[in-house]
């Protein structure tokens, strides 16, 4: 189990050790605590794109399949549902994936009407309450645009699907790979688990200190703490580190570049449509960027870039076996080549330096960037997003299934 450092000032720093059994022991007072400090939940490790999180309802019955735990959404209208699962019940391991994704599947099917009644009755207020919420919450977002953002989520299944536990496991890497390789809708998706941490301090009080963590793979990134004190709880921000950009980029994000790429990137996720009815769509990663999943843990980078005055596309590799795959790929380079140009294409860059290599399109993008000026971008990335993913996409599932 990992430890905890505490610094007290003038004292000695003390190493609590993580406890085996977490601070909720059922799964309500776990989605309790959640649902009553959203602000808690590290959603921007799994997607940067999502605004501060507002509580909506808890139990919100999905007819036919359920009562999802709790249903948030941030304050531009994006929807995140929340599992809560004790890992030490074996069942939570083997029913949680199926359980979520039958949450947004079922979702996708609903209007914003059919999503309002079912708020309503969990809450038991009348009226559209999500948008009161949201609006109460401070957020600036009018009614229209919010019931439009919420519709067109609904229609793509663009949610956040989180599942919250109170320790990570083996088995539960495996869930995030089987889910990684089985879902066919638009969602972002995040396990998050929340290890405790009880002390006294030099008062004789007890402590609890719960951190919840993103697993990422093997990596934990760790945002926010919440502290469990005698009067109740409070929230303490960790510094976050800096964002990583696509090398493309470069771009500085401010609020109103992040809102008008937000909306270019909606638009663009709407108007795609893609050959490969396998191929997940492109989901938006960063102030300037999307990415789109491809087989073997590899991805595709949408990017535009106002500074550099153009926009673009690359699959990035690194490490050795990123530049195994690039050979394997570059030998076939003919063909795919020939399949760009085929397709009005331009053959794709491809690049080898030291540890990485690309494959990569873009194009000069004059300003200003009027409607015009984005249809056209649209157009070239939508073009270009289709085509990686027809050339590479079946090169790359054949030797995922070596």
């Amino acid at each position: 189990m990992s430890n905890l450092v505490i610094l007290n000032d003038g004292a000695p720093p003390r190493i609590v050790q993580r406890e085996a059994v977490g601070v909720a022991n059922r799964e309500d007072m776990l989605r309790d605590l959640l649902f009553d400090h959203p602000a808690m939940l590290p959603v921007h490790d799994i997607d940067p794109g999502y605004g501060s999180l507002i509580s909506v309802a808890k139990e919100l019955v999905i007819p036919g399949v359920g009562r999802i735990d709790a249903l948030l959404v941030d304050e531009h209208g994006r929807l995140v549902i929340v599992e809560c699962k004790l890992w030490r019940n074996p069942q939570a391991r083997r029913e949680v994936v199926g359980q979520i994704l039958d949450y947004a599947r079922e979702l996708a099917h609903f209007s914003y009407e059919d999503l309002q009644r079912q708020i309503s009755a969990a809450t038991k207020r009348p009226g559209n309450v999500l948008y009161e919420l949201v609006r109460d919450s401070g957020a600036t977002i009018d009614e229209a645009r919010l019931v439009d953002q919420v519709s067109r989520d609904l229609a793509a299944g663009r949610f956040l699907l989180l599942i919250v536990g109170d320790g990570i496991t083996e088995g539960t890497s495996r869930i995030g790979e089987y889910l990684n390789g089985h879902a066919n809708l638009g969602f972002s998706f995040g396990m998050i688990e929340m290890p405790h941490y009880r002390f006294t301090d030099s008062e004789d009080r007890e402590r609890v200190v719960v951190q919840p963590r993103v697993l990422v793979k093997t990596t934990n990134i760790e945002r926010l703490v919440i502290r469990n004190e005698a009067m109740g709880v409070s929230v303490s921000r960790i510094e976050p580190e800096p964002e990583t950009r696509p090398r493309a980029a470069g771009t500085k994000a401010d609020p109103e570049m992040a809102q008008q790429w937000r909306a270019f990137a909606e638009r663009f996720q709407a108007e795609l449509r893609l050959d490969d009815p396998g191929q997940p769509p492109p989901r938006i990663a960063g102030h300037n960027w999307m990415r789109m999943d491809l087989p073997g843990d590899v991805h595709v980078t949408l990017w535009r870039s106002l500074p550099q005055r153009k926009v673009g596309i690359f699959l990035g590799l690194k490490g050795g076996e990123g530049l195994a795959l690039y050979e394997r790929l570059i030998a076939d380079r003919e063909a795919i080549d020939r399949e760009f140009e085929d397709a009005g294409l331009p053959g794709p860059v491809w690049s080898e330096k030291s540890d990485q290599a690309a494959i990569e399109l873009e194009w000069s993008s004059p300003t200003p960037w009027d409607g015009a000026e984005e249809d056209r971008q649209i157009a070239l990335l939508a073009s270009a997003a289709n085509q990686f993913a027809n050339s590479l996409r079946p090169r790359l599932l054949v030797r995922a299934d070596a």
